[in-house]
């Protein structure tokens, strides 16, 4: 067996917390004793913490919160999200990662996760602050639509997002059309969509999303304080990153298997009920104008609808949404 093998042989072994013999070990691995001393001392470099007493063998203390892919792959609930798992300490962008795996034929539900992204990006080519302590994700997916479809998968994936923050940690994760989750008023997770198709069918869909999980605004970048939050921040304690990532792939294939199956307005009606701008005055802000009115709806191809003042409604394809003030 490779050293990676074993040392996720090792760990499942020691999952419960509980003393394994070394001689134990060594019998359910067909390796010496030696070698089983050298991988847990591997483990350990790696951030495990692992207790070992003479007449006892070793037991699992701690895990270090990191996004391995058996740490990952230890009990999660999917069937396809997350069959295949890449993770990387540092990467420029998950996105052109996954992008790369989905020409070269990965199946759906492969993802790229990363502790750090050196360039990130979000919507519009814009940077996307993505520091160690975050989700850094992206998904592969390959859904029989055409591309002008694509909007429905942004807001799939945020009620995905938000139903995740909602049950693991009680917090009134709230949606901003067009691809945005928010803690109070301010950004917990921005998601990222891209496409390559033809003009009748998606070939395949890379999802990124970068969700603010476990560091501080105020301290590793004071400029986005006011408009960012991390999950942290917002508990006042520090969370596992695997454990989102789990519930997030559980939530992301539910509603994944919703939408294939036919059920996008189920979606749409789960997002409107989590949405934080309907009912809102709002300014719109695109590359061709600005324009204001109230957010009443989100149409069944996900777009925004906007009634202005004279009554006319305005169907918002892209653009940055803007709550005002009353």
């Amino acid at each position: 067996m490779v050293n990676g093998l074993v040392r996720e042989k090792i760990l499942a072994l020691l999952r419960n917390g509980n003393y394994v013999s070394g001689e134990e070990l060594s019998k359910k691995l067909n390796i010496s004793r030696t070698a089983i001393w050298k991988h847990i001392k591997a483990l350990e470099r790696k951030g495990y913490k692992i207790e070992g007493k003479p007449n006892l063998g070793y037991r699992l203390v701690e895990k270090p919160d990191l996004l391995f892919p058996h740490e990952i792959k230890a009990g999660l609930k999917t069937k396809k999200f997350g069959c295949k798992i890449f993770h990387f300490k540092e990467v420029t962008s998950t996105q052109e990662i996954a992008k790369k795996l989905a020409i070269q034929g990965y199946e759906e539900g492969t993802i790229v996760v990363a502790e750090k992204q050196t360039q990130g990006r979000g919507r519009v080519g814009r940077e996307w602050f993505s520091p160690f302590g975050g989700v850094w994700l992206s998904i592969i997916l390959k859904p029989k639509i055409p591309p002008q479809h694509a909007q429905k998968i942004t807001l799939l994936v945020a009620v995905a997002i938000a139903k995740t923050i909602r049950k693991m940690y009680n917090l009134d994760a709230k949606i901003k059309w067009p691809n945005d989750v928010l803690i109070g008023n301010r950004k917990v997770c921005g998601i990222l969509v891209e496409a390559s198709g033809e003009a009748d069918r998606v070939n395949y869909m890379v999802v990124g999303v970068g969700v603010n999980i476990n560091f501080d605004f105020r301290k590793v970048q004071p400029k986005l304080a006011e408009t960012a939050i991390s999950i942290s921040q917002a508990l006042g304690k520090k969370v596992s990153r695997v454990e989102f990532v789990q519930n997030f792939l559980v939530e992301m294939e539910k509603a994944y298997n919703i939408f294939e199956a036919g059920g996008f307005n189920q979606i749409l009606d789960e997002w409107k009920k989590l949405s934080s701008i309907l009912g809102c005055k709002v300014k719109i802000v695109s590359y061709k104008e600005t324009f204001v009115g109230e957010a009443i709806d989100v149409d069944e191809d996900g777009f925004l609808l906007v009634k202005l003042e004279d009554g006319l409604i305005r169907r918002v394809v892209a653009g940055d949404v803007y709550v005002r003030k009353v």
